[in-house]
C-alpha cells in the first residue's frame, strides 16, 4: 500500500482534475540514507506443466487485444478506420464513454463491427449510485446489448478509487451496485464481459472496492504519463514509469484475472511548460508495448487514448495533447510499437467458446530486493501469485502451506519489514512507499516443493 492516502490523478478522460495533497509533514517521506529510490527491474516467471487458469470471458489465450479511443480526434474524423490506416494495423476493440441513463449506443455498436472490431463501453453513473436500479432502464440497457449479438466489454463506473468520481466514497454501496448490474448482465446478455477499472492512483482504497472474483470478468487499469500532475510546474512527474505503474494491481490481481489497460496515454505537449516533447512520448509507448508480451503476459488488452486535451471542451483538461496522429514520428513510434502480432487485431477464436481451462504464465514483477546475500520478496508473492496459504504466528513467524500432489508442504520463517518505494512522489519531491513483510524468496519456494532457478534478474518457478 502507499504510505500515505493522498488525492491524486493524471488529467485524462473521464475524470475531473484533482490535486496531489502533501502530508502534513512531508520530508519524512523523503529517502532516508541508503535507501534506494529507484525501480527494481526483478521478474519472477511463474509455469506450469499443467492448466493451472480458467480462461475469462473474450480472454485469449495468448496475446493481447489491441484497442482504442478515437471519439475526440477531429484530425481523423473520430473514425476507426482511419486510425487504423494511420496506425498501419487494425484494431481489435474500440471504446466509447456512455453516461448512466443514456440509451445504449446501437448504431455505434454496428459501426464497430462493420470495422471488423467489438465494442468496449466505459458506462459512467456521473451522477451518483443511486440511480443505478434494479429497474427497466437497467434491464432494457441489458437487453440492448443481448440483441447486438456481439461480445463486448463493460466498463462500469471506473476510477472508483479516487475522490473525482461521484461514485466514490462508499465502498460498501459500490460492491452491492456492481454485483446487481453483474447478474443481471450475466443473465440477460452473457456475452458482456465485466471490466472492472481503477486508476492507477491512489492505491490504497483500490482493495476496498474489489467486488470479489466471482463477479468480474476482466480487472482494468488506467494509466497516463505526463510530464506534471495536475498542470504544476512544481509536480514533475517524468520519472514515472509506465511498467511501474502496472505493478501493484498486476500483481494483486492477474494470477485470477485478465488485466487490461483500458487506457493508456502518453503526454508529448503539455501547456504547463509549452515544451514540446516528442521523445518523452516515444519512450513511454516503445518501453509499453515492448515489454507487455515477455514481462506482463497477463495484460491481455491496451487501449490507447488518442485525444489532444488541449482542443477539449472541459477549460479544465486543456494541460496535456495525448494524441500519436497529430505527429508522424509518434505514428512511426506506434505502428512500430504495435506490429508484433502478439497484439491482435481480432477477436480471439477461444473467447466465443467455453471458458476452457489452459496453461498460463504467471509473472509478479518488482518488489524482490537482495539483503546479506539472500534475495527477498513480498509474502504477498507467496499467497497473490503462488496461491498458497500465508499465516502470521504469534511468535512473529510467517507459515506458509499448499498442497503438493497428496502431500502438504509447509514453510515457516521470521519476516522482514521493509519499505519499497512506490514509484510516486508527493508533489513530485518526497518519495512514497509501501511497507512489505519480505521473506527468503529462495529459502520459502525450496521448501514449499518448488523448482526454482535464475538467470541475472529473470526468477523462474515451475509449479
Amino acid at each position: 500500500m502507499l504510505a500515505c492516502a493522498f488525492l491524486c490523478m493524471m488529467e485524462g478522460a473521464g475524470s475531473a482534475a484533482s490535486l496531489h495533497r502533501p502530508p502534513a509533514d512531508a520530508s519524512v517521506y523523503a529517502a532516508a540514507e541508503g535507501e534506494d529510490v529507484s525501480y527494481s527491474e526483478w521478474t519472477i516467471h511463474v509455469t506450469s506443466t499443467h492448466p493451472n487458469y480458467t480462461l475469462g470471458k473474450i480472454e485469449p489465450v495468448r496475446g493481447a487485444y489491441l484497442g482504442a479511443y478515437v471519439l475526440q480526434n477531429p484530425l481523423i474524423h473520430n473514425s476507426m478506420a482511419e486510425f487504423n490506416q494511420a496506425t498501419g494495423k487494425t484494431h481489435a476493440s474500440f471504446f466509447k464513454y456512455v453516461g448512466y441513463g443514456e440509451p445504449f449506443p446501437s448504431e455505434w455498436v454496428k459501426e464497430v463491427k462493420a470495422e471488423g472490431a467489438f465494442p468496449h463501453i466505459a458506462w459512467e453513473p456521473n451522477h451518483g449510485l443511486a440511480e443505478v436500479k434494479d429497474d427497466a432502464y437497467l434491464h432494457g440497457f441489458a437487453d440492448a446489448a443481448r440483441e447486438a449479438n456481439v461480445p463486448l466489454f463493460l466498463r462500469f463506473a471506473s476510477e472508483m478509487n479516487g475522490t473525482w468520481t461521484n461514485y466514490s466514497g462508499d465502498p460498501d454501496l459500490y460492491i452491492k451496485t456492481w454485483r446487481m448490474v453483474h447478474d443481471i448482465f450475466e443473465k440477460r446478455a452473457p456475452k458482456t464481459a465485466m471490466v472492472w477499472t481503477v486508476l492507477n492512483v491512489p492505491e490504497r482504497p483500490i482493495e476496498a472496492y474489489y467486488p470479489g472474483d466471482d463477479y468480474v470478468d476482466w480487472v482494468g487499469l488506467n494509466i497516463y504519463n505526463v510530464r506534471y500532475h495536475n498542470g504544476d510546474i512544481r509536480q514533475p512527474s517524468e520519472f514515472e514509469d509506465p511498467l511501474q505503474m502496472i505493478d501493484y494491481v498486476y500483481n494483486r490481481f492477474s494470477r485470477t484475472k485478465p488485466i487490461q489497460l483500458s487506457e493508456f496515454g502518453v503526454t508529448h505537449f503539455t501547456t504547463t511548460d509549452g515544451i514540446k516533447d516528442i521523445e518523452y512520448a516515444a519512450s513511454k509507448i516503445k518501453r509499453l508495448y515492448a515489454n507487455l508480451p515477455e514481462l506482463y503476459p497477463r495484460v491481455k488488452a491496451v487501449f490507447y487514448f488518442d485525444v489532444n486535451n488541449i482542443t477539449e471542451q472541459n477549460e479544465t483538461r486543456r494541460i496535456n495533447d495525448y494524441s500519436i496522429t497529430n505527429e508522424q514520428q509518434l505514428k512511426d513510434v506506434y505502428q512500430q510499437a504495435i506490429s508484433s502480432s502478439y497484439y491482435l487485431s481480432s477477436l480471439s477464436e477461444e473467447a466465443g467458446g467455453t471458458r476452457a481451462k489452459v496453461t498460463q504464465p504467471f509473472t509478479y514483477r518488482g518488489h524482490v530486493f537482495e539483503q546479506d546475500g539472500e534475495l527477498y520478496v513480498d509474502q504477498a508473492f507467496f499467497s497473490q501469485i503462488l496461491q498458497a496459504d500465508v499465516e502470521m504466528l504469534e511468535d512473529g513467524t510467517v507459515q506458509l502451506s499448499r498442497w503438493d500432489g497428496e502431500m502438504v508442504r509447509v514453510a515457516r520463517v521470521p519476516f522482514l519489514p521493509h519499505k519499497i518505494w512506490s514509484g510516486y512522489k508527493i508533489n513530485g519531491l518526497f518519495p512514497l512507499w509501501r511497507e512489505i513483510n519480505a521473506l527468503p524468496l529462495l529459502t520459502v519456494s525450496q521448501e514449499l516443493g518448488y523448482q526454482i532457478n535464475w538467470n541475472g534478474i529473470h526468477i523462474y518457478i515451475q509449479e
